[in-house]
């Protein structure tokens, strides 16, 4: 099988699998116990903290870690339209129409919880898939509680212009702690640098299996003195804003990920992968019937996303993966359902059919040309 559906879910990088296996064994106790196991168990976690924090430009103790992105998405998101909730009488959250479901299905579920209090506003978004800053600006009010924007997308693989949006945000209103900026950035961590301090954002939402670390875990990066409070209760681990007995092996694993990317061999991945992805597009392109979802330069290395006229996304992955060649019809996020892609909806002409004919090819930093060379022949084959 050649895997090129990485935007899902990465394999494990063998050095994260190895720290994992031994802090499995070996650290085993309970982190939050008194004894010199637990104390140990709790070191292998600080460590992970630190290699992670410091690699994002900000404090020990303002990350906590997660499940993955669902849940910092959720914990972002709620606690602070919850908080602001105490004090404002109305409420405006604005987001773009191509949002991971995570963030669009909890920002729906508090306005129809609260519908007389808070307000969605929708950021307008052309072909290109990324939003303008000034777009923004226009929607921004009084009210504007919280603004939330994908860095990069789960679908297409656009980036969005984060810390020019964060400097905007910022200037807007300098007396009031809002309006927040949270941003889902599962898909961006392996390939984009950021400081999140530099990039003014209060709220960074982080995914480990999207960066060669385990599935079932993630972080959060909550802002200092950002106004926020816990959507869970129970024993106050993670400053009382995640509570729950942490993860040992998976936290350390997500640290060894995040040591990984500051490597030298990390830019030599990163350079090898867009060559490749170049190599197949540029072919792709040259398909009959074949168009290129999203902006071309400003996307994720590793992603392609494509429209063909002639099949529909279901008859093409379904084809690929009896062929060899596994990819995807969009976003792996609906429990192995196949929707319309809201996304491809987003940036389409109305009248189009690409939502249905649209589909994802991405590729990891084990991908080699042979394999490049295989999904291009099967691709062509089915097209």
């Amino acid at each position: 099988m050649t895997y090129l559906d990485n935007q899902s879910s990465t394999p494990i990088h063998p050095e994260v699998l190895k720290l994992v296996t031994q802090v499995m064994q070996d650290n085993f106790a309970n982190p939050h116990s008194q004894h010199s196991g637990g104390q140990q168990a709790i070191h292998s976690i600080d460590k992970a903290r630190r290699i992670i924090t410091e690699y994002l430009g900000i404090e020990f103790s303002e990350l906590i870690f997660t499940s993955g992105a669902t849940e910092s998405n959720n914990i972002a998101i709620q606690g602070v339209i919850l908080q602001a909730l105490q004090t404002q009488e109305q409420i405006e959250i604005i987001t773009t129409p191509i949002e991971h479901s995570s963030v669009i299905e909890t920002i729906k579920a508090l306005q129809i919880a609260y519908p007389e209090k808070i307000t969605i506003k929708i950021i307008p978004i052309d072909e290109t898939g990324i939003v303008k800053v000034q777009d923004i600006q226009a929607l921004l009010t009084e009210n504007t509680i919280l603004v939330s924007i994908i860095h990069a997308n789960n679908e297409i693989g656009t980036i969005q212009p984060i810390r020019d949006i964060g400097r905007m945000l910022k200037k807007y209103n300098p007396e009031s702690v809002y309006p927040l900026f949270h941003s889902d950035g599962a898909q961006a961590i392996w390939s984009e640098d950021i400081n999140l301090h530099y990039a003014n954002l209060d709220l960074y939402s982080i995914s480990g299996h999207k960066m060669y670390a385990p599935k079932g875990i993630g972080a959060l990066f909550i802002k200092k003195d950002t106004p926020i409070q816990a959507i869970t209760y129970g024993g106050g681990q993670e400053y009382a804003m995640r509570p729950g007995t942490l993860n040992t092996p998976l936290i350390a694993g997500l640290g060894e990920a995040f040591r990984l990317l500051i490597i030298p061999e990390h830019k030599e991945s990163l350079k090898r992968v867009r060559a490749l992805r170049d190599n197949l597009l540029d072919k792709l392109l040259q398909l009959e019937g074949i168009s290129l979802n999203g902006d071309r330069e400003n996307r994720l290395p590793q992603n392609i996303n494509i429209a063909s006229l002639h099949k529909s996304s279901d008859s093409l992955v379904i084809a690929a993966d009896l062929a060899g060649l596994a990819i995807s019809a969009g976003s792996a996020c609906h429990s192995g359902a196949t929707q319309e892609s809201y996304v491809i909806q987003a940036i389409s002409p109305p009248e189009s059919d690409y939502a249905t004919h649209s589909i994802r090819i991405s590729l990891s930093q084990y991908t080699s040309k042979e394999e490049i060379e295989e999904a291009y022949t099967i691709i062509k084959s089915l097209i």
